[in-house]
């Protein structure tokens, strides 16, 4: 089994190794002052202050971590062009190889092998400690692609030159008792660990809401943030707006209220929130009341998250839940060895007659970063596990080894679904088996020069539930080089 997986390894590598190699000697030789890279895109163009309240945190995740260091990296990639206002810019470019990622070799879009690439640059006007003003353009391209649509609405792939983000902060004096700041306008959310709300970077167009966001201080280490928002659907040949669209996530408003608290036991975060998904056309009212704990002990770190739904969904009674569990250590051996694991569960409808949907509603999460980063899934009527292995090898480079497990929850009564929420299959057989499969994850992160280089590899071993689905194929392999520079 390892010589094949080495084997699929080496051919998807060899299929793109010198298109990414010249692009990155491209970008390298025209980037201008750069910045140091870091290839985790987490929170794009965040201030400092932003860095340290926004970025996730996770006992068992080394993505989350990694995108708080990379936030607070990317403050020094902005260049001051005039007083008070200062531009940044960074190009993403990621090549994707994908095998058998429908199953059937008869399908379209089962082989794929396309180049993403992502160009932001923005502006910051910082008038008074009090006042900030950031407008961010973004142009994402897809190259090469065959069944992938580059004109869909709404699209993750592609987005001609368009205002990814453009919003005002105003603040209370942050001397004062209780600081206060209003947010309005074209923006990102970032929570938690981004379980339920997230910027998703990985995506080549990211998530963007537009709405209005209010930030009030209740002392040191205490935050509330209430929200009321509605994700945009981006438009890839024209302006990105709020029409209709097919996806009933983008048809939806966002609204919740998210309390954050690092004082309240020492050396850990505790988290409330209550989130709203509001869809009134489709009858839908999805309540989200959840908490989250995150602390860490010498080498250890543990992190939890308890979530339940109530309300409605396409009219019916919605009653749903979420169980996170994590936990890694970190050893004293050479490359401080991190050794990690996690369990997820999403509910599942086990009774679709009942008048009662109890698919849990993942919301908008980074589902790449915890269920498996071949995206076959999402948190929703599954039971997932995770061991990791990390390490840090010599110049700046980090080793991640994952194997994941998959089981459905409900599997004769209720689908398999992909990490955007799409039913991948779906079976009223009582007797299928509910064990879809395995993954096995390899992820590199090294800096070479100015320019952040990540190599990931992905294979999926398939199941019982594949065979019992009669999928023609029961193995994917999933390979991708990115590289990333902000100057």
């Amino acid at each position: 089994m390892a010589t094949n997986i080495l084997f699929s390894a080496l051919l998807l590598m060899r299929r793109h190794l010198v298109n990414v190699t010249v692009l990155t000697l491209c970008v390298a030789a025209h980037a201008v002052a750069p910045a140091e890279a870091n290839s985790d895109d987490d929170g794009v163009f965040q201030s400092a202050t932003e860095a340290a309240s926004d970025a996730p945190s996770s006992g068992s995740t080394t993505r989350a971590e990694a995108a708080a260091r990379t936030a607070a990296e990317k403050a020094s990639d902005w260049r001051e062009i005039l007083p008070g206002l200062t531009m940044g810019s960074q190009i993403r470019l990621r090549t994707e190889s994908r095998r058998n990622a429908k199953f059937d070799g008869e399908r379209p879009g089962n082989d794929e092998d396309y180049l993403l690439s992502r160009f932001r640059w923005g502006l910051t006007w910082e008038p008074s400690d009090r006042v900030t003003g950031i407008v961010e353009l973004q142009d994402a391209r897809i190259h090469g692609e065959q069944a992938i649509s580059e004109t869909r609405t709404p699209n993750i792939f592609a987005d001609q030159l368009d205002i990814h983000q453009a919003y005002l902060d105003v603040g209370s004096p942050a001397a004062g008792p209780r600081p206060v700041s209003l947010r309005i306008g074209r923006q990102k959310l970032v929570y938690g660990a981004q379980r339920m709300v997230s910027p998703l970077e990985w995506v080549n167009t990211a998530r963007v809401f537009d709405g209005v966001r209010v930030t009030a201080g209740g002392g040191p280490g205490r935050k509330l943030d209430a929200f009321a928002t509605r994700l945009v659907p981006v438009t890839p040949t024209g302006l990105n707006d709020h029409g209709p669209t097919g996806s009933r996530m983008f048809n939806s408003q966002l609204h919740g209220v998210y309390y954050t608290d690092t004082a309240l036991v020492d050396g850990s975060t505790v988290e409330g929130y209550w989130l709203l998904r509001r869809a009134a056309r489709l009858d839908d009212a999805v309540h989200t009341i959840g908490t989250r704990v995150d602390t860490r002990r010498g080498p250890w770190a543990f992190d939890g998250e308890l979530a339940t739904q109530t309300g409605s969904y396409g009219g019916l009674k919605h009653r749903a839940a979420l169980v996170h569990v994590g936990g890694s250590y970190t050893t004293a051996l050479p490359g401080r060895l991190k050794l990690g694991a996690a369990f997820n569960l999403g509910s599942g409808d086990d009774d679709p007659d009942d008048g009662v949907h109890g698919t849990f509603d993942q919301l908008y999460p980074l589902g790449h970063a915890y269920y498996g980063y071949m995206d076959f899934f999402a948190l929703q009527n599954l039971r997932n596990a995770e061991v990791t292995v990390e390490a840090a090898l010599p110049r700046h480079t980090t080793l991640r080894v994952a194997l994941q497990d998959f089981t459905l929850v409900a599997p004769g009564t209720d689908a398999w679904y992909n990490v955007g929420g799409a039913v991948v299959h779906q079976s009223a057989d009582a007797a299928f088996s509910s064990h879809v499969g395995h993954e096995l994850d390899i992820t590199v992160r090294l800096p070479v020069g100015p320019v952040g280089l990540e190599v990931g590899y992905g294979r999926f071993f398939g199941g019982a539930y594949l065979r019992d689905a009669d999928f023609r194929l029961d193995t994917a392999d999933f390979f991708y080089l990115q590289t990333m520079i902000g100057f």
